[in-house]
């Protein structure tokens, strides 16, 4: 759980860790109700109405990717809670021909979180939307959107299909 929750979300790559072949790496969360029927996503700030999980990078100074996962969840989504699981690493989908120049292809740590509470205020509360969506609505927007990573990791997930 993120200690020391600010209100302003990290900016730029300063802190960004990679991996040894170069990978860009990224934590993220699968949010699932306590009821496991749904899981939460938030509104992409690259493009309106499109739905992600909560990710983004792990940096030097966080000293597991668990703890990353969990700022990401707080800043992106306002949520707080704990790591139920881990849900594995998720090499980068894309072929090397769809990864812009000089863009890193990404290396993915998802883990499964217990949301405790959901904040009325959050960091990126002016850029981002949040909604709960069945098993069967995260699919459908993660597969319409390219993001297999996204679908990989909701598929680990113990959300109920």
């Amino acid at each position: 759980m993120v200690q020391n929750r600010s209100m302003e979300s990290r900016v730029g790559r300063v802190k960004q860790r990679y991996g040894p072949d170069g990978s860009r790496l990224v934590a993220g969360v699968v949010a699932v109700s306590a009821d496991r029927r749904k899981v939460l996503v938030m509104e992409s700030t690259n493009r309106a109405s499109h739905w992600v999980l909560p990710k983004g990078g792990y940096e030097t100074d966080e000293a597991r990717p668990e703890d990353a996962a969990c700022r990401e969840a707080w800043e992106e989504a306002g949520i707080t809670g704990r790591v139920t699981r881990t849900l594995g690493e998720i090499k980068d989908p894309r072929p090397p021909n769809a990864v812009p120049k000089g863009q890193p292809r990404s290396l993915y740590y998802f883990f499964e979180f217990h949301v405790e509470r959901e904040e009325e205020r959050w960091p990126e509360m002016h850029k981002r939307k949040r909604r709960w969506l069945t098993y069967e609505e995260a699919s459908a927007c993660f597969l319409s959107m390219n993001r297999p990573e996204l679908k990989e990791a909701l598929d680990r997930s113990s959300v109920l299909r």
